[in-house]
């Protein structure tokens, strides 16, 4: 992966890359990506002649469709028999593929930086003057987590949380369980990977995945135990189905859809003698953060507020973007 990055930096080519690739640092990171390709102003000017893809696309349905209008898209994979193309469009498989030096003009790139950092700087400040709330959250985790940590991220709205709100940075690995895109196991797989990491890791995960693998937490007296922060996002419930149509639907939504628990997770944490700690304010988050071992720290949101905020940040990256197009 770090070879590409590196040569679609000589090639001029930008980089979109999902939390969990690890490729999103350095000058031609667009974090705004989702955004961008969200805004007809901008897809309409920015027609790729080629696209090549490394692993699984699988979180932003904007970007998804901007893949198959490229003329050329390569699917780079190892395995010749089996490769990742979910949108059906890959003109070319290969297991490696040689990008261009740039012979000059970057007009091209310095496009995509400017409504990039335009739209990120928007998103920004929807963040910053809404309070308290899960893609702040997702932002500032990712930001404040030292270099040489581990993330492993819950599948549903932490891991797109952290694709639209995370800015480009170096330093942090991120893991996702992306196969199934489901809640089993993750708490035991987060576990699993901050036993094998060298380093100090942190998961983010939503309400409903924490209870799902809650007896995660239990192990054994003889058994290794983790240096692991599970940092868990309680909106009471399924949160990324109220950004969906069926949000509409009211009572049928919340028995089928929302699936509100109304568990204590303070409680959970008592009943297997986990650390706990509570936050509602931003600002808490470093200082929870701290410690060792396996602990828990809970951020309380609400479901419908987030659905909202989530629509005032894609309002504002592309009236940004509008401009710097």
């Amino acid at each position: 992966m770090r070879r590409y990055v590196a040569a679609a930096g000589m090639a001029g080519w930008p980089v979109l890359s999902e939390p969990h690739g690890n490729a999103r640092y350095g000058d031609h990171a667009m974090s705004a990506h989702h955004f961008l390709l969200g805004a007809p102003e901008f897809t309409e000017g920015h027609r790729p002649e080629v696209v090549v893809t490394l692993g699984r696309p699988s979180l932003s349905r904007t970007l998804l469709g901007w893949l198959g209008q490229a003329a050329e898209h390569i699917v780079v994979t190892g395995d010749l028999t089996r490769w990742p193309d979910p949108t059906r469009s890959a003109t070319q498989v290969a297991q490696a593929v040689e990008i261009p030096v740039a012979a000059g003009d970057d007009a091209w790139l310095r496009s995509w930086r400017r409504a990039d950092a335009a739209a990120r700087d928007a998103v920004d400040e929807v963040l910053d003057g809404a309070g308290f709330s899960e893609p702040r959250l997702a932002r500032d985790l990712a930001e404040a987590l030292p270099n040489g940590s581990l993330l492993f991220s819950g599948s549903s709205m932490p891991i797109r949380d952290l694709d639209q709100a995370m800015r480009p940075r170096r330093g942090l690995r991120i893991m996702a369980n992306r196969g199934a895109a489901g809640i089993d196991g993750v708490v035991s797989s987060a576990i699993g990977a901050a036993l094998a990491h060298n380093g100090p890791a942190y998961a983010l995960l939503g309400d409903l995945t924490f209870l799902h693998d809650q007896n995660g937490l239990i192990l054994g007296p003889r058994e290794p135990r983790p240096d692991l922060c599970l940092v868990v996002v309680n909106n009471d419930g399924g949160g990324i189905f109220s950004l969906l149509p069926q949000a509409a639907l009211r009572e049928p939504f919340e028995r089928v859809f929302g699936t509100a628990h109304g568990v204590d997770l303070a409680h959970v944490a008592a009943a297997t003698g986990t650390p706990y700690t509570f936050v509602d304010d931003a600002g808490q988050l470093p200082k929870a953060l701290r410690g060792e071992g396996i602990r828990i720290v809970e951020a309380r949101t609400e479901r419908e507020p987030n659905a909202a905020l989530h629509a005032a940040m894609r309002e504002a990256a592309h009236a940004a973007i509008r401009g710097a197009v």
